[in-house]
């Protein structure tokens, strides 16, 4: 997922969007222009040179791991109970028992991400039209092996589980542009909404910097002093309704060390299948489950799961966690459950839980992206972005920002490089020096919208009428975008590419 639009200037570039006045002559299978004509554009800068081949493989691609040891659904182990001096009512939207103590829940007798009121990032193309082969998806993926996820942490009493499941992905988003990234302070990211009540936890931080852990570490104490008394069935001991300390907020927020940059909302039920791409394509997910009163994981260390539950503690028994992996297994697919009770729950702070308990019981879900302000060697490139066309059969690079033939497998160029056949295993291509999931090979257009599409292993080019894109200078308009982020979307005025 990327940020950023086609003509707002203001932050690092992620998408380029080209407009054009016609289709490039050398991919029939786009649609033709509309009749309108907006004017010309201006035409992008030509590079005709050969394209590259990318580089070598920074390390070998690392074997699928094993299936994890996963019962079938009729063969869970019974759920845990809640002790009956757990106090799980003493706290603004109840709590649950985690196993060794009972953590306080967010609010989801409401929305808990405010997904029902939009405002996030939405495909231009359904989904169904650009959705993988399953045969190519690996059968397990585990963030953990690819040393992405961030820390495991620890809510302790405040109810701020939404601040950490955002907090979670974000350290994740920021890992996959590669270098040293610090894990980013829940703290801050609490600070902008402070309330288990509350549907803006991600709308109220979407644009806003990402200052360190290390400048603004966690304290359960301080920050449930922040939630309005109101939020409470009684206050508690340490005092409610206090202002947050506004001199360290803007401290830590000149100090960022990345940016928030993007949220998109995937609807109340998790279908397993856009689950698994966007998690095979490096993306971790946000679900909001509701919870029975006890959420204790069973089975063997290195397999901890869920114990299907058919009763939940209740509408507003809602807890945000992040779902950073999957495996594929004869009796159904479990996701990889990444928690915020500290590394004493499942195991090291996970659990896996089967997709029909996953979708029993999820009522939100959600995925953002951030971006680091400075790189290193090992970072992904930087896109340019820029308001312009391409003459004849060029397409642009979807990094570059010029206009150039396309690659042999339809796919725009990324930096000049074309995708070389071999490097990766199928379904996987390399434009980096690493493999990543690769477009579908797809073309065709939407009759509802108009918009076509065509692409290829190392991306998808699009053409938009301007009919559905009100912002076009022409006739149509031509956006890229590359392997594994391949989807087009539209998030407010602006443009994005998702997974």
């Amino acid at each position: 997922m990327r940020f950023f639009g086609v003509v707002r200037a203001r932050a690092p570039v992620h998408f380029l969007l080209l407009v054009s006045l016609a289709p490039a002559a050398s991919c029939d299978r786009l649609a033709k222009p509309a009749a309108v004509d907006a004017g010309p554009a201006v035409l992008a800068p030509t590079d005709l040179a050969p394209a590259k081949k990318p580089p070598p493989l920074r390390a070998a691609h690392p074997a699928a791991p094993a299936l994890p040891d996963l019962p079938s659904l009729a063969a869970h182990e019974q759920p845990a109970a809640a002790p009956s001096d757990a106090n799980l009512a003493d706290h603004p939207c109840r709590a649950v028992w985690t196993g060794s103590e009972a953590a306080p829940l967010a609010c989801a007798r409401s929305l808990m991400f405010g997904s029902g009121k939009g405002g996030g990032a939405t495909p231009v193309v359904p989904r169904r039209l650009l959705s993988h082969d399953l045969t190519v998806l690996p059968a397990v993926v585990d963030h953990r092996l690819e040393g992405t996820e961030g820390p495991v942490r620890n809510q302790g009493e405040a109810p701020a589980c939404t601040a950490f499941a955002t907090a979670t992905a974000v350290d994740h988003a920021l890992a996959r542009w590669g270098g040293l990234n610090p894990s980013v302070s829940v703290m801050q990211i609490w600070s902008r909404y402070r309330s288990p009540q509350v549907e803006t936890s991600l709308t109220s931080n979407v644009g806003q910097p990402l200052g360190s852990e290390s400048l603004w570490p966690f304290r359960a104490s301080e920050a449930v002093t922040w939630v309005p008394c109101s939020d409470f069935p009684k206050p508690p001991p340490a005092g409610c309704g206090k202002p947050v300390d506004d001199a360290r907020a803007r401290a830590v927020d000149a100090a960022a060390t990345g940016e928030f940059t993007e949220v998109e909302y995937l609807g109340a039920t998790p279908e397993t299948q856009m689950l698994e791409d966007k998690i095979a394509a490096g993306q971790d997910v946000i679900v909001a489950l509701e919870l029975p009163s006890a959420f204790v994981p069973r089975g063997r260390a290195g397999a901890r799961y869920i114990p299907h539950y058919a009763k939940s503690a209740g509408a507003d028994a809602g807890h945000a966690l992040v779902v950073a992996g999957y495996a594929r297994l004869p009796h159904g697919t479990y996701f990889l459950l990444h928690n915020s009770w500290g590394t004493g729950w499942g195991d090291g702070g996970y659990a896996w839980i089967h997709e029909a308990t996953l979708r029993m019981w999820t009522r939100e879900v959600a995925a953002v992206d951030a971006e680091p302000l400075e790189r290193d060697a090992a970072s992904r490139p930087r896109r340019k972005r820029a308001e312009t066309t391409c003459a004849g059969n060029l397409v642009p690079d979807s990094i570059r920002g010029t206009c150039s033939p396309a690659c042999p497998d339809h796919s725009p160029r990324h930096d000049g490089v074309c995708p070389a056949p071999g490097q990766c295993p199928s379904g996987s291509v390399n434009l980096t020096g690493a493999c990543v999931l690769a477009a579908p090979s797809a073309n065709g257009r939407d009759p509802e919208t108009g918009i076509s599409w065509s692409c290829g292993p190392g991306g998808c080019s699009y053409e938009l009428p301007r009919a559905s894109d009100p912002a076009c200078t022409g006739a149509t308009c031509r956006a890229s975008c590359p392997a594994p982020d391949s989807i087009l979307a539209r998030m407010g005025a602006e443009l994005v590419c998702v997974e």
